[in-house]
């Protein structure tokens, strides 16, 4: 989308700058014409004047033309550069929760772990699955279930730390992606399943709501992309397993299955 923006920018400043060209070279050629009239004027007679102003009259008509297109052209350019920057931002976040999508999230996670790579420090990935959404959604409709996704997707946005990544993938599903490791990120794991239970709603007081959380850590879990979402998912599934609303590490064990998966 960047490189469509990009291009689309470039062609419209082409094309200006060629119309600018011809305009400013008829224009000068005009001018030409008329600092010889005005020179020769006694020579050429009463006539050539009239044809002076005349000519006068249409260089600033030529002149103000110019600068017309000139404005039109801008205001073309800047209002398709921000439809585009609109279309960009839209393309990589939710619409539901305003948070990154998918895949603005997989495009951020390969830039994040290649310059984690580079500088050979630590990330954590966390693999966030709701538990009772479904319910939610089966009792009290996808009205509500919507209204609960956005008040928990907010809740936790103001509980995660600076210049970590909290992301969407779609349905009830979360990652975020942080520079905290050891006991901040279970720290931080705690807060993520305190906030899910007190996102509560009137229409779902019935309901248990929670979060169960996998934990991978890069590149200790996953050299990859790839291979540290499916470890942090395979431990999200372990979480469930132990009665959720709450969080687990990613396993050696699941960490080979998930590499082999990636693998095959």
């Amino acid at each position: 989308m960047k490189a469509r923006r990009e291009d689309l920018v470039r062609d419209l400043r082409h094309r200006f700058n060629a119309l600018l060209g011809v305009s400013l070279f008829s224009w000068a050629t005009m001018a030409g014409v008329l600092v010889f009239v005005w020179m020769h004027g006694q020579v050429l007679g009463v006539k050539s004047f009239s044809w002076f102003i005349l000519g006068v009259f249409m260089s600033v008509l030529q002149l103000v033309f110019l600068v017309f297109v000139a404005f039109r052209l801008h205001s073309t350019m800047k209002v398709r550069s921000s439809l585009l920057s609109s279309l960009e931002y839209a393309s990589k976040h939710d619409s539901l929760t305003g948070l990154i999508n998918r895949r603005g999230f997989e495009v951020y996670l390969k830039e994040s772990l290649l310059m984690a790579s580079r500088q050979r420090h630590s990330l954590t990935l966390l693999y966030l699955d709701l538990d009772g959404f479904k319910q939610v959604n089966d009792s009290h409709g996808h009205a509500v279930g919507d209204r609960l996704l956005r008040a928990v997707a907010s809740n936790w946005g103001e509980v995660v730390r600076g210049g970590d990544i909290l992301a969407r993938l779609g349905g009830d599903e979360f990652v975020l992606l942080t520079s905290a490791i050891g006991s901040e990120v279970e720290a931080l794991s705690e807060r993520l399943i305190s906030v899910a239970k007190a996102s509560r709603m009137d229409e779902i007081s019935d309901l248990k709501i929670g979060v169960s959380i996998g934990i991978a850590e890069f590149p200790r879990d996953g050299k990859d992309a790839t291979g540290l979402v499916l470890a942090a998912d395979s431990a999200m599934l372990d979480a469930k397993g132990l009665g959720k609303s709450c969080f687990q590490r990613a396993m050696k064990a699941s960490n080979d299955a998930a590499q082999s998966l990636r693998s095959a």
